[in-house]
């Protein structure tokens, strides 16, 4: 649905962004990740060509609708809802279809801000409204820029279960930016990370889910964790380090049993053991400062 190739964007001073490659498929939900000022908006905005390329290709297949929320575009203040959303048909030539309308905005809670002003509602309720508007017209391609900044924690949760379940029944292929992970992990297929203007990785959310099972290390709760490393150190030949009260392991957590039976040899009392898993956001964090170290 959408392929980015060799995407540069450059000014005599500065180069923006580098060497950007990107998939979108059908149905598909891309998640892209960074810090501020990563690269993200940069990057939406190529897409929608709201600033030009300096190098690469952008390539949509014909006759298809893309849409889009930009969190900095703001609605006319003057107009209710209706017309704004009026006027959105009419910017895209489409046929004003009121049945649509309704369905859209009850999936949002807000049919009954239909008639009124855009200035008397909350940020909140403008940025769903922002959101609503390519929904509306059934867009094949959707891109949301940043959406979840101004949403509370229940909106931002009943948004991520609308967009998958627009993805999977209406096959609608999205790409949504954000500035942590955990705002995006469970509900996207696809997870990118960009920083400075490079994507530095673009693993399913599967194969990132994989990779954190297979890296959980042992957490071992003791009365004395000096001690307690020092001892495991020793018989198990494998580095530990401290976390409070805790002492942090790289052995699978089959191991526990034997780790406690070592640690109560030499009278030291066991509080718990537990597996400690590598989340999404140290996966990610990793791979920010490894690159950051690099360049």
């Amino acid at each position: 649905m959408l392929k980015i190739t060799d995407l540069e964007k450059t000014t005599p001073n500065k180069m923006l962004m580098a060497s950007v490659n990107l998939t979108l498929h059908e149905g598909e939900i891309f998640a892209l990740v960074g810090e501020s000022q990563s690269g993200k908006s940069l990057l939406t905005k190529l897409i929608l060509t709201l600033t030009h390329k300096t190098k690469g290709k952008i390539k949509i297949p014909a006759n298809q609708y893309i849409g889009a929320f930009i969190s900095a575009e703001q609605l006319m203040p003057s107009i209710t809802v209706n017309t704004a959303i009026k006027d959105y048909y009419k910017l895209n030539d489409r046929a004003y279809n009121s049945k649509n309308v309704k369905n859209i905005l009850s999936l949002f809670n807000l049919r009954k801000k239909l008639h009124c002003k855009i200035s008397r509602l909350t940020p909140e309720e403008c940025d769903l409204i922002k959101i609503a508007l390519p929904l509306i017209l059934r867009t094949d391609i959707l891109i949301l820029d940043a959406p979840f900044v101004n949403l509370s924690n229940t909106n931002a949760k009943d948004l991520r279960v609308l967009l998958k379940k627009i993805s999977n029944e209406l096959k609608t292929s999205i790409l949504i930016t954000a500035s942590k992970i955990s705002q995006v992990e469970e509900f996207c297929d696809t997870i990118g990370v960009i920083d400075d203007g490079m994507i530095i990785s673009i693993q399913s959310y599967n194969a990132m889910i994989s990779r954190e099972l297979d890296s959980a290390k042992l957490g071992i709760t003791v009365a004395e964790p000096n001690y307690a490393a020092k001892i495991i150190e020793d018989n198990f030949k494998t580095p530990a380090r401290l976390c409070g009260d805790q002492v942090i392991v790289n052995l699978k957590p089959e191991h526990a049993q034997d780790v406690i039976d070592v640690l109560r040899k030499s009278n030291i009392t066991v509080i718990s053991a537990q597996r400690v898993l590598r989340s999404l956001e140290h996966q990610y964090l990793e791979l920010i400062n490894k690159h950051k170290k690099y360049y």
